[in-house]
């Protein structure tokens, strides 16, 4: 992550991470809102314009693969734009709206192909992450589970390091996969990295609770009331705050002067 080069001015301690994360996100937040409004009329014109299906129809299903792939096209323009935000906070300056836009835009496909990759990663692991009915004993997701949280943060982790590298060629996508991987999971990470996976968790459970209420209770356009708001409300201060531990975890690896870290 060549953009993250000495961010001198990121706080040692967990807590203090998370409070500049969200600071360098509200930093820009009239823009950051305007983005999010966007994402949801994207979403809503997605929604709205193929036909309801019930989701065991193949019809259903095609509807479904479209929201999912839609809302990752428009959600990786927010994590783009955020990273830029928080990494050039971390530097000491700040960015403008115009300068944010035009950057997430250079940025825009390395962080959609991360996101498709970070995205078939997560879908696919989803059964072993105890928030569905298991296909594997019971007992077996108490350590399914906390192994697929910890590679759900990792994957967070992906867009932020994408978006901030210097090269826009295609071989970065992969690059930047591996690099999330390989510094996240160094020894001195490793209790901030599950930190992390929890707060990444969070936002991905509700959404699977609020899902199965809305269905349950038979209520139209299920999925699209349970996963776009959230989606809207969070992908900004999730991704300021992936932004941040990215930064962080770079930094500790050849740690300057000793840290207060937590």
């Amino acid at each position: 992550m060549n953009a993250a080069a000495e961010p001198s001015r990121i706080p040692p301690s967990i807590g203090g991470l998370i409070a500049f994360a969200l600071r360098g996100w509200a930093a820009n937040g009239s823009f950051f809102a305007v983005l999010a409004a966007a994402v949801f009329l994207i979403d809503a014109v997605a929604e709205y314009v193929i036909p309801t299906a019930a989701a065991t129809t193949p019809q259903g299903q095609f509807k479904l693969y479209v929201l999912q792939y839609t809302g990752l096209f428009a959600d990786a323009f927010v994590i783009a734009a955020v990273a830029l935000g928080v990494a050039a906070r971390a530097m000491g300056s700040t960015l403008s709206p115009r300068t944010l836009a035009g950057g997430a835009t250079e940025r825009w496909l390395p962080v959609i192909a991360v996101s498709f990759l970070a995205q078939s990663a997560l879908v696919l692991t989803t059964p072993f992450s105890g928030l569905i009915p298991a296909p594997a004993p019971v007992a077996l997701v108490f350590v399914t589970a906390p192994i697929t949280w910890i590679l759900w943060g990792i994957l967070g982790l992906t867009g932020p390091f994408v978006a901030l590298a210097q090269s826009r060629a295609a071989l970065t996508v992969l690059v930047g996969f591996g690099h999330a991987f390989t510094v996240s999971l160094r020894r001195s990470n490793i209790v901030r990295l599950c930190v992390l996976a929890l707060i990444t968790v969070v936002p991905i459970a509700v959404q699977f609770v609020l899902e199965n209420t809305l269905i349950h209770r038979h209520l139209p356009r299920a999925y699209f009331w349970a996963d776009v708001p959230l989606d809207v409300i969070t992908i900004g201060p999730l991704s300021a705050i992936q932004t941040a531990f990215a930064l962080d975890f770079v930094r500790r690896l050849n740690p300057s002067p000793p840290e207060n870290a937590a």
